[in-house]
């Protein structure tokens, strides 16, 4: 990305808080500072290192980005982040815009079928290639433009997602959207454990509802959240529970019981396992 944009950026961002821009499902994180290893969930999303490096971690894999890949989630996906370098002097500047499912699925019905691939996930990262930033850019341009956000900024995400179906990792977006393929499938997967997260799950009844077996559907979860089902909705769970308890004046054993624990020493234990601290640190 060039200078002049970078530099407008940091004109206009607050310092290790992430915001929502003007233009609609797009959002920035501006770091001066190295931070710890952050727990969150990442919404189905492109994001972009537009100047440093980030680490994230999923699962036990780690991964580190700048300005010449994307990442690409297309489910809400528990993960963590770490920033080793950021100075005032060189902020880490990270850029990411949620999926437009439907958007997507209408760029893909006006461009020719490409030729078919074998489905496989293949993980978050993704080349980032000249026409793909190109595309952002002139999308992050529009801050200085608000007269021509409401029109312009669609057509800019289109492009976008036409440029990443027709990049050679396309098929990862496109699995996202064609029904009855293993991506979207798992996408309804993560959808209902969202939904319904202080309930009890079933694997064999949630596989069948996303018309999958068990073993493919455990095979295809994993592939796209590195986590089993049970292990995926524990982190969801604590990551609500998290986010409750710093915005919230709630009891700590009301939180629990909100997100599905029954044992409030349970869910103490495991809270305290995955950010190190327990849930009344947080609640101070």
């Amino acid at each position: 990305m060039q200078t002049k944009t970078i530099e407008q950026l940091l004109r206009l961002l607050p310092k290790n808080k992430t915001i929502e821009s003007t233009i609609p499902n797009l959002f920035f994180y501006c770091a001066d500072r190295p931070s710890k290893t952050v727990s969150y969930i990442q919404e189905p999303s492109i994001c972009i290192v537009l100047q440093g490096e980030r680490e994230i971690y999923l699962g036990k894999d780690c991964q580190k980005f700048n300005n010449s890949s994307l990442m690409f989630c297309p489910v809400d996906i528990p993960l963590s982040m770490h920033i080793k370098h950021a100075s005032s002097d060189h902020p880490v500047i990270v850029l990411s815009m949620k999926l437009n499912l439907v958007m997507i699925q209408e760029v893909l019905a006006r461009i020719p079928p490409q030729q078919q691939v074998k489905e496989g996930y293949l993980g978050i990262k993704w080349q980032l290639d000249d026409a793909i930033m190109q595309a952002f850019e002139r999308l992050v341009n529009l801050l200085d433009c608000p007269n021509d956000t409401d029109f312009l900024s669609s057509l800019i995400q289109q492009e976008i997602y036409y440029r990443m179906l027709s990049a050679q990792q396309g098929n990862k977006l496109r699995q996202l959207v064609i029904n009855g393929s293993h991506t979207h499938r798992i996408a309804q997967a993560t959808d209902w454990l969202k939904a319904h997260l202080d309930e009890p799950v079933v694997i064999g009844d949630l596989a069948s509802r996303c018309g999958m077996s068990i073993s493919g559907f455990h095979q295809h979860f994993k592939e796209i959240t590195q986590l089993s089902p049970l292990q995926y909705q524990k982190k969801l769970r604590l990551m609500e529970a998290r986010r409750l308890i710093i915005t919230n004046d709630s009891q700590i054993s009301q939180i629990a019981m909100q997100v599905g624990y029954e044992s409030p020493s349970q869910f103490s234990r495991e809270y305290k396992r995955l950010f190190g601290n327990s849930p009344n640190s947080d609640l101070s």
